[in-house]
């Protein structure tokens, strides 16, 4: 098999187990805006953001990026041995976490909470002690993922997402209403992400023993991790000034930015993170065995990358108002619909994060050649400046758009972000930059007449306005844009279409 064909392979595992985690996440998110009332759901996203604060570092993003390059590089033997080492260290790290996170508690809520909020102080303060474990497991579950897709053995990371949710939901159905328990899903959601993960390391022959806390190779893991130092602790101190800003403009508002990012987190992680994720395996394996394949694999991510994101995109954007109600309203056929400015908000943000979805995806890959080429002060300088930028233009759009501004913000930063990542790669790794700017605009032309087609076959179709008729657009406006996408992608004979054709062929025999 060529390297090209399981590189896709890979990614399309990852992309099958990734709709399936973020399909049951919105299936758990639309249990949280409707099965719990909005002061719950405030208290609970703002407490979730202090595990969240240092997942990036200790769990997905930081651990994923810096352990594979460097788990390639070394004996199949040391490979394990410095695994072991990493899960001693990040067992005493949550540790010492987990005690700090009790004791200030109080503090952090405070810290993200506005003094113009409407968000309760003392309940916040409880489920941050409560929902605090979810990092030492989310964090182990990444070493886990990390192992297994250096390994290139994408089935088990890839579902692992599924049994959290899960979990999750099982638990939110049967305590409708109750904060703590809400708190204690998410906690026992990630013990079952990491635990899924298990047979697979052990059938594999890879399953790290607790070891020493150090190993030769642990050096670089920490060397690559510093810029994440850098980048996470900026983004936390975005997640600060997001939150103070959100929780100043109106009750509900925390929530709905949260359930409108969810869109956004599932058009990344399926047609950006996954892909990306397979990709980098490959391109770390190349920086070392094959140098001269490495541009053009990076080349073809960022096609295949542009080719799912633009279309995915647009169609948020089109489809905001219909999305939110058909995951998120559908309490509403019992005569319980979802709180009105809660769902209001939440479509006013879903909009313009149609808009991001493309510049993060490609800049996910891009990213990560830096790391690949264990280059660490580009990208943290890149990152901290787009950071204060969105940071400052969370503060200005805010205040003249509301929470929509707070989209238009993220939208912005990471258009700027990615023009700015692209020319930067392109000078060291030569990868085709006019090329893949050119290839992009037909990916555009093909998804904006698409999208055209879809919102005139939405306007001229008479379609209600009850929970029916917002599945009904959702599934025309989304079947058009699909179907003319396609179509206009043949005639312009954009190979990814035909590569993802092939695949689905294959896999359909």
């Amino acid at each position: 098999m060529s390297h090209r064909t399981s590189t896709r392979r890979g990614a399309m595992t990852l992309m099958v187990g990734t709709l399936a985690s973020r399909v049951t996440g919105l299936l758990k998110n639309s249990l949280l805006a409707q099965f719990f009332p909005t002061a719950v759901i405030d208290a609970f996203v703002t407490a979730f953001k202090v595990p969240n604060l240092f997942r990036e570092l200790l769990a997905e993003g930081a651990l994923t990026n810096s352990f594979i390059p460097v788990y390639k590089g070394l004996t199949p033997p040391e490979a394990k041995r410095m695994a072991g080492a990493l899960l001693a260290l990040l067992t005493l790290v949550n540790g010492l976490l987990l005690v700090g996170a009790y004791l200030a508690a109080p503090l952090l809520a405070r810290l993200l909470i506005s003094s113009a909020g409407n968000v309760d102080l003392e309940l916040t303060t409880r489920l941050v002690r409560i929902v605090f474990p979810f990092l030492p497991a989310i964090s182990l579950s990444a070493l886990a993922m990390g192992i297994l897709n250096a390994e290139e053995r994408f089935l088990a990371p890839a579902w692992a997402p599924v049994a959290l949710n899960v979990v999750t939901v099982v638990l939110m159905a049967l305590f409708p209403g109750q904060a703590v328990m809400l708190a204690w899903a998410h906690v026992l959601g990630g013990a079952a992400q990491l635990l899924v993960q298990v047979p697979a390391l052990v059938r594999s022959g890879l399953m790290p023993r607790l070891g020493a806390l150090w190993h030769p190779a642990l050096g670089s893991v920490l060397l690559l991790m510093l810029p994440f130092a850098f980048t996470a602790g900026g983004r936390q101190v975005l997640n600060v000034i997001a939150s103070n800003v959100i929780t100043a403009i109106d009750a509900g508002a925390q929530g709905a930015f949260y359930l409108a990012d969810l869109f956004l987190s599932l058009a990344i992680g399926l047609f950006s993170i996954s892909p990306a994720l397979a990709y980098y395996s490959r391109l770390s394996d190349h920086a070392v065995n094959e140098p001269e394949s490495f541009a053009p694999t990076l080349a073809e991510g960022l096609r295949f990358i542009t080719f799912l994101t633009v279309p995915a995109g647009l169609a948020l954007a089109l489809l905001a108002a219909p999305a939110v109600d058909a995951v998120y309203n559908w309490r509403s056929l019992l005569g319980e619909p979802m709180d009105a400015q809660l769902r209001s908000f939440t479509v006013a943000a879903t909009l313009p994060l149609g808009f991001a979805v493309f510049p993060i995806g490609a800049f996910n890959l891009l990213i990560r050649t830096f790391y690949v080429r264990r280059l660490v002060r580009t990208p943290v300088l890149l990152v901290l400046a787009f950071l204060t930028l969105q940071g400052a233009l969370y503060v200005v759009l805010s205040r003249a758009f509301g929470i929509a501004g707070v989209a238009w913000a993220t939208a912005v930063a990471a258009w700027l972000q990615l023009v700015v990542a692209a020319w930067l790669v392109e000078r060291r790794e030569g990868f085709g930059l006019r090329e893949w700017v050119l290839g992009s605009l037909k990916v555009w032309l093909a998804a904006g007449l698409a999208t055209g087609a879809a919102a005139l076959a939405l306007a001229a179709l008479p379609i209600g306005d009850d929970w029916w008729g917002q599945v009904g657009r959702l599934a025309v406006g989304g079947g058009v844009l699909l179907v003319v996408f396609a179509a206009a992608g043949a005639l312009m004979g954009l190979p990814e279409l035909a590569a993802v054709l092939r695949r689905l062929r294959r896999s359909g025999r």
